[in-house]
C-alpha cells in the first residue's frame, strides 16, 4: 500500500490472483425453476396424482401467494392417505407435515459450497429455494448437486490432458 496524501483514503493492493479468481458457483445456476408444486388447496388424492403424473417423489407445498408452507413426499402422502383420508386438503393435513419453520431453505444467491454442506448435514432429498418473502423460487435436488460434482471432476480431468 502506498502512503496516502493528506485526506486520501488507503486503497489496498489487489493481486492478480484475486482479480482472476473465478466467481463461486451460485444456487441460481444449478437450481430447477420453475418448480412443480402442490397447493394447500389440493386434496391428498390430487397431490398423489400430481406427483405420479410428473414422476417425482416430492414437491414443495405452497399457499395462494406462493409462500412455501411445507414439503410433501410420496411417503408423507402414503401416511396422510392412511390417517387422514384421500379427500382432505393438504391444508387440513398440515399438522402432519414438516412445519414451515423447520424447513431447510436456501436462496438463489447462496453458494454451491453452502448447499453441499446443508445436504451433508441434513437427511433431505431436496432444498427449497425461496425469495426474501419466503415464496417459492426454485429447488435444488441431490441429483443437481451430484451433477455439479461429476461435471467439475470431468472438467478437471480434461484440463490435465
Amino acid at each position: 500500500m502506498s502512503k496516502p496524501s493528506s485526506g486520501a483514503q488507503l486503497i489496498p493492493d489487489t493481486s492478480i490472483e484475486q482479480q482472476s479468481a473465478p466467481a463461486p458457483l451460485l444456487v441460481e445456476s444449478i437450481m430447477t425453476s420453475p418448480v412443480f408444486s402442490i397447493s394447500t388447496d389440493d386434496t391428498v388424492r390430487e397431490a398423489i396424482k400430481k406427483l405420479l403424473s410428473k414422476k417425482i417423489a416430492g414437491a414443495p407445498v405452497i399457499d395462494s401467494t406462493r409462500k412455501v408452507m411445507s414439503v410433501v413426499s410420496e411417503g408423507d402422502l402414503l401416511r396422510l392417505a392412511a390417517t387422514m383420508g384421500l379427500d382432505r386438503t393438504v391444508f387440513q393435513c398440515m399438522i402432519k407435515l414438516t412445519k414451515t419453520e423447520k424447513l431447510i431453505t436456501i436462496q438463489r444467491t447462496d453458494t454451491f459450497a453452502e448447499v453441499y454442506k446443508k445436504f451433508l448435514a441434513h437427511p433431505v432429498h431436496r432444498l427449497i429455494v425461496v425469495d426474501d418473502m419466503g415464496r417459492l423460487d426454485g429447488i435444488v435436488s441431490r441429483s443437481n448437486v451430484l451433477r455439479v460434482l461429476v461435471d467439475a471432476n470431468q472438467e478437471t480431468k480434461s484440463d490435465k490432458k
